[in-house]
């Protein structure tokens, strides 16, 4: 799987991970396991009239966040994995 993020939104990725003591990497496998393994986590799309281009429709996503904080315990091979050099 490859991901690809923006100029600012990398940069802000980045800051976080450095927080957590996490790989940019690892900061993504946290979030989005907690994202989708909690009780509330949706995504809604729907049109968006504005974002016509080149003849592709628009979408707007709506991101809902699950309703509780997420717990994550990670194991020590984990742990290796994701933290920073």
């Amino acid at each position: 799987m490859e991901v690809n993020f923006d100029d600012a939104t990398m940069k802000k990725l980045k800051e976080l991970a450095d927080e957590a003591n996490l790989k940019p990497e690892g900061l993504i496998e946290v979030v989005i396991h907690e994202f989708v393994n909690n009780t509330g986590a949706r995504v809604y799309t729907g049109r968006w009239s504005k974002g016509e281009k080149d003849g592709v429709k628009g979408l707007r996503y709506v991101v809902q966040w699950p309703f509780k904080p997420g717990f994550l315990e990670a194991t020590g091979d984990l742990v290796a994995k994701w933290r920073l050099e």
